[in-house]
């Protein structure tokens, strides 16, 4: 696949560039903020809007759109599935097809540090437009942001999104890349370059169009707002991003697009900076001021409130279920198609509480419905990892059995079940896992040893067998 192509050059020259711009501008401005104790309490409720109302959001897509699994959509669920081997994604996003009223977009995002990709249905009834490929590049798009974690730096740079044009800059250049990688790993540029056309002009007329005169289109389209327009953009303009696909494959067909905004770029951004500096210091002066002036009206309590009640998300009625250990109920929700890989606020599954009540019947009844032993919660841990720590041989055994992969590594500390089976101290589970194949010799993140572990906690059992694994 695309041998030739070094995959460290799939990243666009302008992200790093842009990256470092917009957070030196960032670390900036939270380091004014914080000078002042109002500024704190500022970043505070900024994090927390924007928290609260990105959650909102996750909750509505999650609430009623379509999440694709192996028996929903199973063949471009495949496609997910392949591509994040590819990519070397640990963990397959969730992904989901939602209702756009029309709309051609995708996009990802990530929460409490799980993944997600959201697919517009009218991009993803490409795939039965006989455009599949134009459909898995879209897919690709997305998990190339997910590769780059281009979703964790966004919290990094908040207040230069605040800033018009600025963090743009950073933005569009992660969408070249992103074009890059995607083009790159479903290693069909044509169908890249379809799939452009099709957010520009429609699924049904962009056969039609004469894509040499459309890029072109890109030199006679002048004038101040056209730049404003593509400066204040998180994305590039769609012809500029098909022609740098062709010209960074080498590709015969492409335009020579003319530069007009490197110039107006520099000057762009430190006149908008020193604006935004100017709009915050004001704000910060102005909140202090108010707070001196409710100060010297008496207003010298301040009541704790605390978070407010009921703004968690409520626990799915198969989970409830599980940790009430009602296996009759659990079976009734299984019989009515309920996921089985429902989770509650900590990221734990059915199973994972199963396991944690230590009740077999229920873990039997929930691996013949499909559950998953390697699903990791909130914290990094499957349900072989969460047996294991109990020191739950027989536990470790079944899950082992249905699928529980002993070296499943958490994405955070690369830790393995044999990690915390040392940390539990019962040389039963730590035979059981040695049995399935764990890998006695495996670092975590810290680079130390399961057999370093086991010496910690001084169980001379243990130590012998991993030394005797480990021969």
């Amino acid at each position: 696949m695309n041998q030739e192509i070094p995959l460290q050059s799939l990243v666009h020259k302008n992200e790093k560039k842009y990256f470092w711009l917009v957070l030196i501008i960032s670390l900036v401005t939270y380091v004014g903020l914080i000078a002042s104790i109002i500024g704190i309490f500022i970043i505070l409720g900024l994090f927390a809007l924007s928290l609260f109302l990105h959650a909102l959001s996750l909750g509505h897509i999650r609430a009623n759109a379509v999440k694709l699994t192996e028996n929903q959509f199973p063949e471009v669920y495949g496609q997910v599935k392949k591509l994040s081997e590819a990519m070397e994604i640990k963990q397959v996003p969730d992904v989901y097809v939602m209702e756009s009223q029309g709309i051609l977009n995708a996009f990802a995002t990530r929460f409490f540090g799980r993944n997600m990709v959201v697919l517009y249905s009218e991009i993803f009834e490409l795939a039965h437009h006989e455009a599949k490929d134009e459909l898995t590049f879209v897919i690709a798009h997305e998990l190339a942001h997910i590769k780059r974690n281009h979703l964790t730096k966004m919290m990094f740079i908040l207040p230069a999104m605040w800033i018009p044009g600025i963090a743009e800059l950073y933005l569009r250049a992660c969408e070249y890349t992103c074009d890059r990688y995607a083009a790159y790993y479903i290693n069909n540029r044509e169908a890249a370059k379809r799939s452009l056309t099709i957010l520009a002009v429609g699924k049904e007329l962009y056969q039609q169009v004469n894509r040499a005169e459309y890029l072109d289109q890109m030199n006679k389209e002048k004038g101040f707002f056209v730049w404003l327009s593509e400066m204040l953009s998180t994305h590039p303009p769609l012809p500029k991003r098909i022609n740098e696909i062709a010209v960074f494959f080498g590709e015969p067909e492409q335009t020579v697009i003319e530069k007009k905004t490197s110039k107006l770029i520099w000057l762009w951004v430190p006149t908008t900076a020193a604006i935004f500096a100017l709009f915050v210091a004001a704000g910060v002066y102005a909140f202090e001021k108010i707070a001196e002036w409710t100060a010297g009206e008496g207003y010298e309590e301040y009541e704790d409130y605390g978070e407010e009640e009921g703004t968690a998300e409520p626990i799915p009625p198969i989970i409830e279920a599980a940790v009430a250990g009602n296996t009759e109920k659990v079976a009734a929700f299984i019989e009515k198609d309920e996921d089985v890989h429902a989770i509650d606020n900590q990221g734990y599954t059915p199973l994972h509480w199963a396991v944690l009540d230590n009740n077999p019947k229920m873990v039997e009844l929930l691996l013949k419905a499909g559950a998953n032993p390697n699903e990791e919660d909130y914290y990094g841990m499957t349900p072989l990892a969460k047996a294991a720590e109990q020191g739950n041989a027989e536990m470790v055994k079944r899950l082992g059995r249905a699928g529980g992969d002993p070296n499943y590594q958490s994405k955070e500390a690369e830790t393995t079940p044999l990690f915390y089976a040392v940390l539990s101290e019962d040389p039963a589970t730590v035979s059981a896992l040695l049995e399935l194949g764990a890998d006695a010799e495996h670092k975590d993140s810290e680079n130390i040893t399961i057999l370093m572990h086991a010496i910690e906690t001084g169980n001379r059992h243990i130590i012998e067998s991993l030394k005797k694994a480990s021969e």
